[in-house]
């Protein structure tokens, strides 16, 4: 087994991929992995270049920012998968008003606030989650600027940890505060969700 990536993408499908071929893009290794294991992956991480790094599920819960890049519907088996999460930073991708019987499952919650239920211990930042996999993957020219990332959590240090790994991935970052109050608006339908916003230089 080789030795764990920073990060790692739990999930293969639109924006799982769409987050490999950002981390591809600025040259930042990142592993990927599902529920199939890594010989499902094969030809889809050798089209990112060496960079992306086809694992077993069990190796990419070993790196320190996971993203979560699954249906909704599957959180709670995925927060099985480790019996404590402390010490990770997961980033919720989700959107659970696109899933069956969400509310029912939520029960008033905020989707990122159930996911903290089911990854009890782990820092959860909600983000890219509120574009479209071919709008977040689309590459913009540097001179136009640079597409703005939403990112909500209620650990500041996990915020800036994904904040920083945003800017890496030339993207630019929009902190919004807590999961309650600005990460409100990131959760679907609300006001921020699909809006593909270009931070443009100043000069």
């Amino acid at each position: 087994m080789s030795t764990p990536t920073r990060h790692a993408i739990v999930g293969s499908g639109n924006i799982g991929s769409a987050l490999a071929r950002l981390f591809a893009r600025a040259g930042i290794e990142v592993s990927i992995a599902n529920t199939r294991g890594p010989e499902s992956l094969r030809q889809l991480s050798a089209s990112f270049g060496s960079g992306v790094h086809a694992v077993p599920l069990e190796q990419a819960l070993h790196s320190d920012v996971i993203f979560m890049a699954i249906p909704f519907a599957a959180v709670e088996q995925f927060g099985k998968s480790l019996p404590d999460w402390t010490g990770k930073t997961v980033v919720d991708t989700t959107n659970a008003h696109y899933a069956p019987n969400s509310a029912e499952v939520l029960q008033g919650r905020l989707s990122a606030h159930y996911t903290a239920e089911q990854l009890p211990g782990a820092d959860i930042v909600k983000a890219f989650n509120q574009l479209p996999a071919n709008t977040l993957a689309a590459e913009i020219d540097p001179q136009q600027g640079r597409r703005v990332i939403f990112i909500a959590s209620d650990s500041p240090q996990a915020g800036d940890r994904i904040a920083a790994l945003v800017g890496d991935l030339g993207l630019a970052a929009v902190q919004l505060g807590r999961i309650d109050e600005g990460g409100r608006l990131i959760q679907a339908p609300n006001a921020l969700v699909l809006r593909n916003l270009i931070e443009q230089p100043l000069f």
